[in-house]
């Protein structure tokens, strides 16, 4: 899951604008408790998964590195073989697994410590403890979350030695009391919420070139407009910004003393912490402000660049737009086929997940939601007879609301009270009444769809051949949102056949964790039937369900105060009223 490496402490002084705020998160957070129903809110967030990190070593500023065979080494560099998953163990917060990224081998220990790997989950050796220890600064001021690493296995910290090797030392060698705490490791994180960086000034978006990596203001909505925002640590609750088609731990956004701005490829630098807040009362957006420098994140106009300055004005107003605009394929769960509409409006289950099959929910009144193809601009809509057809406007018939099912979805119409269905057998599109339910055949996923794009490396190889052919244009991958449920998670169980089934495949996580669910199938699986919108859940997750605001975090263990199952307190957190960031309307 998105596993939270960062505790943010609620800001005990807060200003009349911010108790506002966190009055109606309060508020929203009781209107959302457990229900049948689920809350539409106007936006999802568009979530990376699984969690991405890299394990530096505090003491050494050295990463746990895994080559193809699977042998353990310390590294400067900050690559793929770099990279390892953070999976929560869904019984124990705090207890977790490492896998690397690249090879998908799990981080193990001998009984004598000897660090290993392996490529199956089983044993117990694979099994760790994160806990919280300090917090600590480096010399350019820039903080960090220290945290022990602890195998539950054979009672031993995970440690770095002055030669570089990384053993596990036996839990006696380690006495507080006589000033040897655990040995310290830095969790940096590399995924986090996918947003456009818009201008409601401009109307334009922030763009980052594919080759030189020039930012610039940009008309379009593709890959290259989507920027990841990053927990940075600490108890601030800052992020680092980075371009997504770019990849992980590449090109954050960087800004100097002098207001320059541009792209850095240093992923725990001072001056790639920015902070993400509503604006000045009179203005509708935020302001996003480098934290080194108190300097506001600015527009260019009129042919200058992107830049920082010191006060706030039209130039500096940004609004964050989740990156799949709302756009979704619908999928049955037990058939695996999308609902996709025709040229001439006829509606049709299919395998495919191309144009045809995009649809766009769109918020309406009173809780309800719109289907509307985003290739033929129509409205999904169904009759008294369970017919579904397509209409220009929306009226009653072409209204839903979402309810979770038993590992999904149930998809409902507000005209007839009828359920959205695909036969067992046939596949067939209908609606069908409450009284002749089919069992998982009503049963729904939303599988968020991204900008198509090009990225750097297939560009580069292109013009190297000469052309740009058009079939190098790929699809994104998935990346998630907020709907708890939807991707399959209930209270009995992962649905067989749902997109929260391939999330247990090992074999797909390695590969990239290209279909996930919006956060650990630990925590998923726990709150699956709760029935929350991204209000509620983003209330939930402060309050315990899943520790932090926009589930970039495990539930951390504190090294004296043991698991951190019920978060901070049982309201919002200061942070958790400023996520998810595609959300800040609603801040």
């Amino acid at each position: 899951v998105m596993l939270q490496v960062a505790s943010i402490a609620h800001n005990q002084h807060l200003s009349s604008s911010d108790k506002r705020r966190e009055s109606r998160q309060r508020a929203s957070y009781h209107e959302n408790q457990p229900s049948k129903n689920m809350r539409n809110d106007k936006c999802f967030p568009c979530l990376e998964s699984s969690t991405r990190c890299y394990l530096s070593s505090s003491n050494h500023d050295l990463r746990i590195s895994c080559n193809r065979e699977g042998d353990i080494f310390t590294t400067t560099n900050r690559e793929s073989w770099e990279e390892w998953f953070i999976m929560e163990d869904p019984e124990n917060p705090g207890q977790v697994k490492f896998q690397n990224c690249a090879h998908g081998k799990f981080l193990t220990s001998s009984n004598d410590g000897n660090i290993s790997t392996s490529t199956s989950e089983g044993s117990h050796h694979r099994e760790w403890r994160l806990c919280r220890e300090e917090e600590i600064s480096d010399d350019e001021g820039t903080t960090f979350d220290t945290y022990s690493i602890f195998n539950l296995g054979i009672k031993r910290y995970l440690t770095c030695e002055e030669n570089r090797d990384v053993c596990a030392i036996i839990k006696e060698s380690v006495d507080e009391k006589e000033g040897h705490p655990p040995p310290g490791w830095n969790i940096e994180l590399l995924t986090g919420e996918l947003c456009f960086m818009s201008s409601p000034t401009t109307h334009r978006h922030l763009s980052c070139h594919a080759l030189t990596s020039e930012l610039s203001m940009s008309p379009n909505r593709k890959g290259w407009e989507v920027w990841r925002f990053v927990e940075a640590g600490g108890n601030d609750g800052h992020v680092r910004i980075s371009n997504w088609i770019h990849g992980h731990g590449k090109k954050y956004l960087f800004s100097d003393e002098n207001g320059n701005v541009s792209t850095s490829d240093n992923p725990v630098g001072s001056w790639e912490k920015w902070s993400v807040e509503l604006a000045p009362e009179g203005f509708h957006g935020v302001a996003i402000k480098s934290v080194s420098h108190n300097r506001y994140l600015q527009v260019g106009s009129d042919g200058t660049p992107i830049s920082t300055c010191e006060v706030f004005g039209a130039l500096t107003l940004w609004h964050l737009d989740a990156a799949h605009s709302q756009n979704f394929a619908i999928s049955s769960i037990p058939n695996d086929k999308r609902i996709g509409c025709g040229k001439e409006g006829q509606i049709y289950s299919t395998d495919n997940r191309k144009e045809w099959e995009v649809w766009e929910m769109q918020q309406q009144q009173h809780g309800f939601i719109s289907l509307r193809s985003r290739a033929h601009g129509k409205i999904l809509c169904s009759d008294t007879n369970g017919n579904l057809f397509v209409t220009e406007m929306v009226d009653d018939s072409g209204l839903w609301k979402l309810a979770h099912s038993e590992g999904g979805l149930h998809i409902i119409s507000k005209s007839t009270g009828r359920y959205l269905s695909c036969g067992k057998n046939d596949n067939h599109l209908a609606t069908v009444s409450p009284s002749t339910l089919l069992g998982n055949s009503e049963s729904w996923s939303v599988e968020p769809i991204l900008p198509d794009t090009i990225t750097a490396s297939q560009l580069r190889n292109n013009i190297i051949g000469g052309s740009l052919a058009v079939a190098s244009i790929l699809a994104a991958p998935f990346a998630v949102m907020g709907v708890i449920g939807a991707m399959g998670f209930g209270t009995t169980g992962i649905a067989g056949g749902s997109v929260a089934a391939g999330m247990m495949s090992a074999e797909a996580i390695s590969a990239g964790g290209a279909i996930a669910a919006g956060g650990t199938v630990a925590t998923l699986q726990s709150i699956g039937a709760v029935g929350l919108g991204v209000a509620g859940t983003a209330a939930s997750m402060s309050a315990g369900a899943v520790v932090g605001a926009s589930v970039w975090g495990i539930a951390a263990t504190s090294a004296r105060k043991g698991p951190s199952t019920k978060g901070e307190s049982n309201i919002a957190t200061e942070s958790s009223l400023t996520r998810p960031f595609c959300h800040w309307q609603f801040w």
